[in-house]
């Protein structure tokens, strides 16, 4: 909560501070200056001491050794001098009483001259008395005591009170000043920048700067406030892409590490028909389906735990009991000790994208389907052009061992031979069948095959058609060798040669030619297919792929071998297959055509 008054003001506190400074310096000296003087007092009496022993002592010695009364008068004119001197009691070697002097000229009642005299002094009642021995040139005469006046401390005060009254004021007048000038250099940047923070209410104010021209501790208050700012800048645009970035479409949810909601958005309601009331304090189990097991758990925060994130699908309920398909993505957060500190997931309704693809792999294995009966129908007309001069040569063959044996012409030879020749057409007929059904064998794993072979065993297929159709078949092939589904590949290649002759029959090409060229780079196996049909028209080029799309008539053509031999290549096969036109020469002649080219992986 921001405080709307405060007690108390730094300049105020400043200007006191320096005021009472100055006061209490000021106080200090001026103590000191007594202290000085009072000892001053106490050394110029010692002095004034000596004088006095130096001015009386010839008199001295004529009162105690002489007895000399007038030399009392002379003591007493020359002590009048010593202004500062009150009293003088001289004392014989005996210690008893023999002259004083006052300077009053009254008699006063003498003490008894101590004991322990040796620099003894006292100061009593402001009167400082000292004892020293009486002596005349080296001669120890008796003992004096001097009595001089001392200011005290209160005297000292009295006497300059009104010069300390007008010494104080003007300290107080200039300490003042100087406190107002201090504190304004000392509190301006602070009032400034504290004036620059408030106005900074509005967030979209972060961007703005302070600067002041003291190079001293404010310049750096100043470049950390600067530096401050800068990062909560920094920090409020990171807030703002995090907030527009956690009301996207995808659902999110932000626990703490044991799993506990603490935040959604929008998009999460929306998908699950959850509000955030309904789920905050609570975990994600409240959204699970029942249709994965413990082990898929166990491994997903196995997987967190390994690597701090998981994305897959997952199956979850709506609120109204509705199956929800979902890809989710779990990211972990991590406190300053590396420690789980948050989960942060995020999951795109895939529902309509699943029942998609449902219908799309029905809709392909459909495509599959009619694929397989067109295929079917190829192979059943090449069956008949296959069986046709086998069945001939049986039929022949019988007809005249028949013929033979109704005139009785016959002989053990020749029936020999026309046996061998029925069996050897009969072989043909049985290895006929059984490559029909390799071809329609399905594969459900990769085997290592000959790409050379497998053209060969599919183009045995189809050959008749080629010669019936007086098609030349030029062939360039490598001995390559490839993991995969070889018949896959061999359905590939018995549409896009039937392509080739269906070009070639409706273009009624002279010179029919086909090329067949199967080699390999680093990377790929490559099989080429070539024709001479004058090419495909640029304006169809780009959609032969697609499904039902066909150049033939609707009874002659369904547009589907070629879509699936494309799906065939790209999805089982792992290769790409792509179509151009190109123009060549041979045998001198420059001839253009369609040119299908497989690429598969070598690895």
């Amino acid at each position: 909560m921001i405080r709307e008054q405060y007690k108390g003001s730094i300049k105020t506190k400043l200007v006191l501070i320096i005021a009472i400074v100055t006061i209490v310096t000021t106080s200090i000296g001026y103590g000191g200056f007594v202290y000085w003087y009072m000892n001053n007092q106490y050394e110029r009496a010692l002095e004034l001491s000596k004088t006095v022993g130096d001015v009386i002592g010839q008199n001295v010695a004529k009162l105690t050794l002489l007895n000399d009364v007038s030399a009392a008068a002379d003591i007493t004119s020359q002590l009048k001098s010593f202004s500062t001197l009150d009293l003088m009691v001289l004392y014989k070697l005996d210690k008893k009483p023999t002259f004083q002097y006052n300077i009053e000229n009254t008699t006063v009642k003498v003490d008894p001259f101590p004991n322990n005299y040796k620099n003894l002094s006292v100061i009593k009642n402001n009167t400082l008395t000292l004892y020293k021995n009486a002596n005349y040139q080296d001669t120890h005469l008796g003992y004096v005591q001097l009595n001089f006046q001392v200011k005290g401390i209160l005297d000292i005060i009295k006497k300059d009170i009104n010069v300390l009254i007008m010494i104080f004021l003007f300290s107080i007048f200039i300490s003042y000043l100087l406190a107002i000038f201090f504190a304004k250099q000392f509190t301006n940047p602070i009032v400034k920048l504290v004036s620059f923070l408030e106005d900074i209410e509005n967030i979209d104010l972060l961007k703005n700067r302070v600067f002041t021209k003291e190079d001293n501790e404010f310049g750096k208050l100043y470049d950390e406030v600067n530096t401050m700012l800068e990062k909560l800048e920094s920090s409020n645009k990171a807030l703002k892409i995090a907030a527009v970035a956690f009301e996207t479409q995808n659902g999110m949810a932000i626990t703490d590490s044991n799993g506990v909601i603490l935040q959604i958005n929008k998009a999460f309601t929306n998908i699950t028909g959850y509000e955030p009331k309904e789920v905050i304090g609570k975990t994600p189990g409240i959204l699970k389906s029942g249709l994965h097991d413990d082990m898929f758990y166990i491994e997903m925060f196995k997987t967190i735990k390994e690597h701090s994130y998981w994305s897959g699908e997952i199956i979850n309920l709506h609120k109204n009991g509705k199956i929800v398909n979902e890809f989710l993505m779990i990211q972990t957060v991590l406190d300053n000790n590396n420690n789980i500190a948050y989960y942060v997931s995020s999951f795109l309704d895939i529902t309509f994208q699943k029942e998609t693809e449902a219908k799309l792999k029905q809709k392909e294995s459909l495509l599959i389907q009619q694929s397989k009966m067109a295929a079917m129908g190829e192979m059943l007309e090449n069956i008949a052009h296959q069986w046709r001069q086998p069945l001939s040569i049986i039929s022949t063959a019988s007809s005249g061992m028949k013929l033979e044996k109704e005139y009785d012409i016959s002989n053990e030879e020749n029936e020999i031979k026309t046996l061998e020749t029925i069996n050897t057409a009969a072989q043909h007929l049985s290895q006929t069948i059984d490559d029909f059904r390799d071809f329609f064998k399905p594969n459900k794993k990769k085997l290592s095959f000959n790409i050379e072979q497998t053209y060969q065993k599919t183009f045995l297929i189809i050959e008749s058609k080629f010669k019936n159709k007086n098609i030349k078949v030029v062939e360039n092939i490598s001995d390559i060798k490839l993991m995969g589904f070889e018949n896959e590949l061999k359905q590939v290649l018995m549409n896009i040669l039937n392509n080739a002759i269906d070009a070639l029959e409706s273009n009624q090409i002279k010179e029919k030619l086909v090329f067949i060229n199967i080699y390999q780079d680093s990377e790929n196996a490559i099989i080429s297919i070539r024709d001479n049909a004058n090419g495909i028209p640029q304006n169809i080029i780009d959609k032969i792929f697609d499904p039902y799309f066909t150049t033939k008539e609707q009874s002659e053509g369904t547009g589907i071998g070629l879509h699936m031999s494309y799906e065939i290549v790209t999805k089982h096969l792992n290769g790409t297959l792509e179509v151009k036109n190109s123009t060549y020469d041979y045998n001198e002649t420059t001839f253009t055509g369609a040119n299908f080219i497989i690429k598969l992986p070598l690895s």
